[in-house]
């Protein structure tokens, strides 16, 4: 690597008591200024500073100068790491290990997805070592990424780990300068499977076939072409079960590999029109079900793979796709953008879909805290705003919010959609809705008893469902005293049984809410039966069937939620018609 190398490190530290994080390093001063002032820009409790540093080959350690601090205070600089630097891996065949490479993969990224290859590909490839080796920056910036991320959760440096990853890498490009100096001992024309079993024969399988593999694919024309390839070697294994395994296994890891790239994935899955297509189709081949309808118009190779993960085959590719269906669930990109309604809906054919397929290669827990987040931003304030704006009456948006509940994954997110149905109850405009609306008062009373019973049936938290009721229970008793509808009832020309019976039918048949509403209509009921009216008809002929009937009433009365304040107790004078009535 050159000497006299020079890159510029950006720290912050979100406010006095925080520690100096590393944010990024990069290779432009300005950039580097500009990006401390961006940081404390947008946290003005927070400090920023800029450090200069110089690699010295002579020393082998970089010399570091302060340039730039701005922000609130200044912080002192924390006391240098003296302890000593490790890595898993040693020597340059650990390199392709499946943690090595997926570190790789990670730091390596952009460098990788433009070179169009995977990290296998780069291992087993002498000229992509010797391209990358060409490409300082990309490849000092990777080992910087690295050396940062071991360095935060160690005693040792940032630099003994720069150190100590420039001397592998060095010793791992030095090889495959090496390797590319032998003569190539595998015939090009063999089919896959011949390649593969006259490998296998001879022993050194996994180098050889790596290194085969590799060869092969460096001719293909881009990520999608060379996974396609992948799978067509996979459809060309050997007989003999040993050898088969083995080749599998490699195919398989290249497969999973180029699959991890945004730009092979979306060729073979094919276009979406919007995060939620993309992750239906996601979950279909995954799940390994071509028929579904998310599957209608994908190119021929996204179904082959899905054919292949519903045979139990590709393993690793499979684990890959599990990756990929988490990383979109988490994204914080609406699933459709222009309807949230839609996106509810989605959201909950996708998680019952996920779950039954989720096992060995996803885990449900991962699914639930993805499906948890998803959850909270369909919350939003504008999302609600959204999800409401075309319905026509307060009740129909109460019914819209209740109805999200069912699509909800969270306790913490149900509590917070429950909030939002109290906040709507409580309104002005849902208070003037249901207590002077169009219709009948007894029909306005029943649609909200009917939400009240929607909303204890769900599954809120048990506390939710209680202040929930409440608020119902608030707005029913407000329907009730503004439109006098017990007043009207027992002030009427009926007999006292009747006016009972009456009051009673609307907490046995629904209409009333649960709570304080159906309290008030049994005490009052209770009032006329103790009522001289109504002991005298208790004692006429037809008074036991009445009586009977308001038992009968008294029985199908849905108790309230939770202890409420006990209705008046029946004085000694009720007590004697109930006993004085014929049975």
């Amino acid at each position: 690597m050159a000497s006299g190398k020079v890159h510029f490190e950006v720290f912050f530290k979100k406010h006095p008591k925080a520690e100096w994080v590393l944010v990024e390093a990069v290779n432009e001063r300005t950039d580097a200024i500009a990006l401390a002032d961006r940081l404390v820009a947008k946290a003005p409790r927070g400090s920023s500073r800029v450090a200069r540093e110089t690699w010295s080959e002579a020393s082998g350690t970089f010399s570091s100068v302060t340039i730039h601090e701005v922000g609130a205070e200044r912080f002192s600089v924390p006391d240098a790491k003296t302890g000593e630097a490790t890595l898993p891996c040693v020597t340059p065949e650990d390199l392709a290990g499946p943690a090595a490479r997926d570190t790789m993969r990670r730091a390596l990224a952009q460098w990788l997805e433009r070179q169009e290859i995977c990290p296998l590909e780069l291992l087993y490839r002498p000229d992509m070592a010797e391209a990358l080796d060409a490409c300082e920056s990309d490849l000092q910036h990777a080992i910087q990424k690295v050396a940062i991320a071991r360095s935060q959760n160690s005693d040792a440096s940032v630099h003994a780990y720069v150190r100590l990853l420039t001397e592998l890498v060095e010793k791992a490009i030095e090889k495959a300068r090496k390797d590319a100096k032998r003569k190539a001992q595998d015939p090009k024309t063999a089919s896959f499977r011949e390649l593969t079993e006259k490998i296998h024969a001879e022993g050194s399988a996994e180098t050889r076939l790596r290194r085969a593999i590799a060869e092969r694919l460096a001719n293909a024309s881009g990520m999608a072409r060379k996974a396609e390839m992948l799978l067509d070697f996979h459809d060309d294994l050997p007989e003999d079960p040993d050898a088969r395994a083995f080749a599998a296994k490699e195919a398989d890891a290249f497969l999973a590999e180029m699959l991890s790239f945004d730009r092979a994935l979306n060729q073979i899955l094919g276009q979406s029109r919007d995060l939620g297509a993309h992750v239906e189709r996601l979950t279909s081949v995954f799940a390994g079900t071509q028929t579904h309808p998310s599957m209608t118009g994908a190119p021929d190779n996204a179904r082959r793979l899905a054919s292949k993960f519903e045979a139990r085959q590709l393993p690793g590719s499979k684990g890959e796709i599990a990756r990929r269906v988490l990383d979109a669930l988490r994204q914080p990109k609406r699933f459709k953008p222009d309807n949230v309604l839609e996106e509810i809906a989605l959201a909950r054919s996708l998680a019952q879909r996920l779950i039954a397929a989720s096992g060995e290669h996803l885990n449900p827990e991962a699914l639930v805290e993805a499906f948890t987040v998803r959850s909270a931003r369909l919350l939003a304030p504008e999302s609600i705003e959204e999800a409401l704006k075309d319905a026509v009456t307060p009740a129909d948006e109460i019914t819209r919010l209740l109805s999200m509940e069912d699509n909800l994954v969270g306790e913490q997110n149900k509590v917070k959609l429950a909030a939002y149905v109290r906040a709507k109850l409580s309104s002005q405009k849902s208070v003037s809705w249901f207590t002077k609306g169009p219709g009948q008062p007894f029909e306005r009373l029943a649609t909200l008893s009917s939400l009240q019973k929607r909303a204890l049936k769900g599954t809120f938290p048990e506390e939710a469902k209680l202040e929930m009721s409440d608020v119902f229970d608030q707005l029913g008793i407000a329907i009730i005293h503004d439109n006098q509808l017990f007043e009207r009832i027992t002030a009427s020309n009926l007999p006292a049984l009747d006016r009972a019976a009456g009051l009673l039918r609307l907490a046995a048949q629904d209409i009333l809410p649960l709570g304080r509403c159906q309290q008030d209509a049994q005490a009052r009921a209770m009032r006329l039966l103790s009522s001289e009216m109504g002991r005298a008809e208790a004692r006429a002929e037809n008074g036991p069937a009445k009586l009977q009937e308001l038992q009968s009433l008294l029985a199908r009365i849905q108790p309230a939620p939770r202890p409420a304040p006990a209705p008046e107790p029946a004085d000694d004078d009720e007590m004697a018609a109930m006993a004085d009535a014929p049975s």
